[in-house]
């Protein structure tokens, strides 16, 4: 269950697949506005309806005496703005994830264990607020936070557009580099000030499908002193605005159980 947990806890932080790698362009980056950076990544933003994706995750910790690693598939659905749904398997159905703006729950088929709560016990863990819309984010490549609520800087840094608020939180420091391709994220870095701890979350490439683009590679790390949590997530196959389903019932000899 702790993969689980961990998986959750750092994404809460934040037909056939056509492969784009947009950091190619070897042209001049030029300099523009932050505002016009902004401009541009919104209107790039994801709008398909609902996503049906197959996924591999590769995860791997260095916490408690040893290192841990494990690779599983992962069914991912999207319901914009709505569900976020996950059924994860090893050979064996394992687990199965659904996030709602006001919930969340999961359960295990190994454990029989369960846990069905609101946001309240993440965020105390994490010392911060968190929606649905920020996890929404985080899968598909897009800024955790609303980029027009305050005035960013805007540089050019090793051939990508760099956003830094101008007036950055007392409890955190956050940066986001963009490709000059597309204005999508190429990657969004969190720094937790006086604590140690890092959470940088890398795309690299993206699916391109019925004019959306969806991230195809996803690497995050997060950092806490010596310890560390790495997720790589790759997308073997992406469905658009199709019909789904996302089948949810917890059986009732389960355990339930508190993170």
């Amino acid at each position: 269950m702790r993969i689980v947990t961990s998986f959750i806890i750092i994404l809460l932080l934040f037909s056939s697949c056509k492969s784009t790698k947009i950091s190619s362009n070897k042209s001049v980056i030029k300099s523009i506005s932050a505002k016009k950076i902004i401009k541009k990544h919104k209107s790039v933003s994801f709008d398909a309806a609902t996503l049906d994706a197959k996924l591999k995750v590769e995860y791997s910790d260095n916490k408690g005496e040893k290192r841990n690693r494990h690779t599983f598939t992962v069914r991912l659905r999207i319901q914009k703005d709505s569900v976020i749904w996950m059924k994860g398997s090893k050979v064996i159905p394992g687990f199965k994830v659904k996030i709602t703006p006001s919930t969340l729950s999961y359960y295990s088929f190994l454990t029989k264990e369960y846990f069905v709560g609101d946001y309240s016990l993440i965020e105390k863990m994490l010392g911060t607020k968190i929606s649905f819309s920020q996890i929404q984010s985080v899968l598909f490549g897009e800024s955790i936070l609303d980029l027009k609520k305050q005035k960013y800087h805007a540089d050019v840094e090793n051939r990508f557009y760099k956003l830094t608020p101008k007036n950055q939180d007392k409890l955190y420091q956050i940066f986001f580099f963009l490709h000059p391709d597309n204005f999508k994220l190429k990657s969004q870095i969190l720094e937790i000030n006086e604590q140690n701890k890092t959470v940088q979350i890398e795309y690299d490439t993206y699916v391109s499908l019925d004019m959306e683009f969806f991230p195809k590679k996803i690497v995050i790390n997060a950092t806490d002193g010596a310890k560390y949590t790495k997720i790589k997530i790759d997308c073997r196959s992406l469905t658009l605005n199709k019909q789904i389903s996302m089948p949810f019932k917890i059986p009732t000899s389960y355990k339930r159980i508190k993170i």
